[in-house]
């Protein structure tokens, strides 16, 4: 009986050999698998990461820098020159004795798209109470900031500065977007580095308003 064991066993343990070479061999190419897998996705991250870049993510939520280079809130907006999308010039202090919305943005970055119509939408109800709004694209052609913007519907004055030459050295942007309020006697009362909806939009261009309308309320006589 034994030996009965003995030799129905055996033809088992004469193949458990190559089978545990086979199972060992499906293993190493699994790894082998698993590892290329890791480096092509690895490769697959650091290409994009090196597109975005290029395309200026590497510029999206770096408030804290912003933040030190940008002029401060309480001081006079510094006045640039730059263009509108048809090639003509306009100034920042042109607006001067009006409560101005600066905003930079690009159609090539996702917050900025993403509160696009939310901004929009913002500005349809502020424009009638005297705000105005400049639009700055920056890193891109003029003609992709004009597709992006008609297609949106927007209705605010959109300027280009592709290169940033014009506004770069009073504002150095490494946040996308930013929104910079002056009041109507330029000076700059808030500054949002993200992108915002429109409550908050229109609550931060109210306050504004606000401090504008108390700035004209005639002084009672004492």
């Amino acid at each position: 009986m034994h030996m009965a064991e003995f030799e129905s066993a055996a033809p088992s343990a004469a193949h458990s050999g190559p089978a545990t070479e086979r199972e060992r061999a499906g293993e190493t190419r699994r790894d082998r698998s698993a590892i290329v897998g890791l480096a092509v996705a690895a490769l697959i991250v650091a290409t994009a990461l090196a597109i975005g870049a290029r395309s200026g993510w590497d510029s999206i939520g770096s408030g804290g820098i912003n933040q030190s280079l940008l002029p401060k809130v309480g001081e006079v907006a510094p006045d640039f020159e730059t263009e509108d999308l048809f090639g003509n010039p306009v100034r920042l202090s042109q607006f001067r004795g009006q409560p101005v919305w600066l905003m930079f943005w690009g159609s090539w970055c996702p917050p900025c798209r993403a509160e696009f119509p939310d901004i929009q939408a913002a500005y349809a109800q502020l424009e009638p109470k005297g705000l105005r709004m400049l639009g700055v694209s920056l890193r891109e052609a003029p003609v992709d900031a004009a597709a992006y913007a008609a297609a949106n519907g927007a209705t605010f004055l959109v300027l280009s500065d592709p290169d940033e030459r014009d506004t770069r050295s009073t504002y150095p942007i490494f946040n996308f977007p930013t929104h910079i309020f002056i009041d109507r006697d330029g000076v700059i009362r808030a500054i949002v580095l993200e992108d915002m909806d429109t409550e908050q939009a229109v609550a931060e261009a109210n306050l504004l308003l606000d401090t504008d309308e108390m700035k004209t309320q005639p002084i009672p006589a004492g």
